[in-house]
């Protein structure tokens, strides 16, 4: 199944469920992967930049950011799962002129989630995220990944990143 299909029938899942509020301790619970899995298994709302410490610690800005993990239906793509979602902006710093700039986010991830390790293994060409069931983590750090993997290394801001060739700036 074709990459657009599933975000199709993803965005329609989104669309059709009610945004839940949770609390910081429901975020911050560390379970096994297969329990983003289990059918069911939806948490969504805003998060603060208290709670998404590690994306701040390279003097990005986060702003209003709201994530989510949905569990992700086998039937969908054939493999059971789950689907981490982040939109909002970051503040970030241009590193070729040193001005100040807002970057929007919107990224999303389908990760498939393995049996055992033998079942991971087999899926290591296949071109897709996944982990393996008994991985322990939680929602927040998921979310939290997928900002920072949305943040790029050296960012630009938009008049720089048009330019044909990088500006340096000296810093005193």
């Amino acid at each position: 199944m074709g990459i657009d299909v599933l975000e199709a029938k993803i965005s329609i899942k989104d669309a059709q469920k009610p945004e839940k509020m949770k609390t910081e301790a429901d975020w911050r619970y560390r379970q096994n992967a297969s329990q983003f899995a289990r059918l069911g298994y939806d948490i969504a709302g805003s998060l603060s930049a208290e709670m998404l410490a590690r994306a701040t610690e390279d003097d990005a800005v986060v702003h209003a950011v709201t994530g989510s993990v949905r569990c992700l239906e086998a039937k969908i793509s054939g493999r059971i799962g789950f689907v981490v979602s982040v939109a909002g902006s970051v503040g970030l710093t241009c590193q070729s002129c040193g001005a100040e700039f807002e970057m929007p986010v919107n990224s999303r991830s389908v990760i498939h989630v393995a049996q055992d390790a033998a079942q991971l293994a087999s899926w290591e060409d296949e071109a897709f995220e996944c982990v393996e069931a008994n991985e322990k983590t939680s929602a927040l750090e998921l979310v939290e990944d997928e900002l920072l993997l949305s943040i790029p290394y050296v960012p630009r801001c938009q008049k720089c990143d048009a330019a044909d060739a990088p500006r340096t700036h000296e810093f005193s």
